[in-house]
C-alpha cells in the first residue's frame, strides 16, 4: 500500500471483512498504544476537533492516525467542511473511515478514491445476478476453507442446512462454524460434521423454528410441525409469542407476492420487505405451497384465533395448535 495515502475508506454490509480490514490498517499504522491514534465514533464526533488533529504534529513519531467510525459524511451530499478537512490534509497525518453505507456519486466518496484508496466489502446477499451466486459461491467455499484448517470437513448439503440458519452473513456463520469446531475438538483428524452436529450446537431462532414449523404445515406434514410447537413449548416459548411471529411470517409472505405481481427482482424484493436475501429465497420457495387467497384466509384464521383467546373462549396453547391442525 501507498505510503502517501492519506484518506481510506472501509464501506458495505459484510462486517466480517470490514472488521479484518480495520484491523489490519490499525495494525500496518502501529496505532495500538500509539500517542498519536484518536478514534471518534457516533455522537462522539467533533469535526473541528478532528481538523485540529489532523493539522497537528505528531508527537514522536510520522504519522498521526485518526479512526473515525459511522460519520454519516459518505451518504448524500457530503459536507463543505469536511472537503476542506479531509482534502487538504498535511502528509503528517492518515484518517480511517469505518462505514456502513456510502454512495459512490458522494464527493467525499470521491476524494477518497482520487487520493486514498476504498476498500467496500458488500455481502453476498446485497448482490445482485451472477454477482449474488458468485458472493454466495466465495462464502461456502470459505466456510470449507475454516473448516479444513481446524482439520475438520462438511459435505454440501449439510453446509447448505447451517446457513439456511445463518444466512450468508460470515460474521453469523463465523460464530457457528467456531461453535462447530469446538463441540467437534475430540473427533479424529479429517472428521465429518454431520446435520445432527449442526442441530446439537448451532442456534436456530424462534423465527426459524417457526418458520420450519410453517414449512412443514404448508407441505402437509402436520404431525411432523406439531412435533416442533411441542418443543417450542418445553423451551418455555409463550403460546401468543408464537402466534405473533406466526402472523408476521404470513404478512411477509403476503407482502413477497405482491412485490411478486409488480415485476420485482428478487434483490429489489428483499429490500422493500426489509429482510435478508436468503429468507427472501425460502418465502419464495414456501410460496409454492399457497396461493395469495390462502395466504389471506391463514390471516383471518389468526385473527380469529386471537380474538378467541382475549375473549377467554380458547385456552393459548390449544389456539396455535388448531391453527396448524386446521
Amino acid at each position: 500500500m501507498c505510503a502517501k495515502k492519506k484518506l481510506f475508506l472501509i464501506c458495505g454490509d459484510e462486517e466480517y471483512l470490514k472488521e479484518q480490514k480495520k484491523n489490519e490498517l490499525l495494525q500496518q499504522f502501529k496505532c495500538e498504544g500509539s500517542f498519536n491514534y484518536n478514534v471518534f465514533s457516533d455522537e462522539e464526533i467533533d469535526l473541528g476537533e478532528i481538523g485540529d488533529l489532523i493539522r497537528t504534529m505528531p508527537f514522536m513519531e510520522d504519522l498521526r492516525k485518526i479512526l473515525i467510525i459511522g460519520s454519516g459524511y459518505f451518504k448524500g451530499n457530503a459536507p463543505e467542511e469536511t472537503l476542506r478537512i479531509f482534502g487538504e490534509m498535511p502528509d503528517t497525518s492518515a484518517v480511517i473511515f469505518f462505514e456502513k453505507e456510502a454512495d459512490r456519486a458522494n464527493a467525499l466518496y470521491k476524494l477518497t478514491a482520487k487520493e486514498g484508496e476504498i476498500f467496500r466489502f458488500d455481502s453476498a446477499d446485497s448482490r445482485k445476478g451472477q454477482e449474488k451466486t458468485a458472493g454466495r459461491s466465495d462464502v461456502r467455499t470459505w466456510a470449507k476453507e475454516q473448516l479444513r484448517r481446524a482439520g475438520r470437513r462438511i459435505d454440501s448439503r449439510t453446509l447448505f442446512d447451517l446457513i439456511e440458519m445463518t444466512g450468508y452473513e460470515m460474521q453469523n456463520l463465523s460464530t457457528e462454524l467456531e461453535k462447530l469446531i469446538c463441540y467437534c475438538y475430540d473427533k479424529e483428524p479429517g472428521y465429518l460434521i454431520t446435520q445432527a452436529d449442526v442441530n446439537a450446537v448451532c442456534s436456530r431462532t424462534l423465527s426459524d423454528r417457526i418458520f420450519e414449523m410453517m414449512d412443514l404445515k404448508m407441505k402437509g406434514k402436520t404431525a411432523e410441525a406439531l412435533q416442533i410447537l411441542e418443543q417450542l413449548y418445553a423451551l418455555k416459548i409463550p403460546p401468543m409469542r408464537i402466534l405473533y411471529v406466526i402472523v408476521r411470517q404470513y404478512h411477509q409472505a403476503l407482502a413477497y407476492t405482491e412485490c411478486r405481481e409488480k415485476r420485482l427482482s428478487d434483490a429489489e424484493i428483499a429490500a422493500a420487505l426489509g429482510i435478508k436475501g436468503w429468507l427472501a429465497d425460502r418465502l419464495k420457495a414456501q410460496l409454492r405451497y399457497m396461493t395469495p387467497d390462502e395466504l389471506k384466509k391463514r390471516l383471518e384464521g389468526c385473527a380469529e384465533a386471537e380474538y378467541r383467546v382475549k375473549t377467554g373462549d380458547l385456552p393459548e396453547k390449544l389456539a396455535v395448535e388448531l391453527l396448524l391442525i386446521r
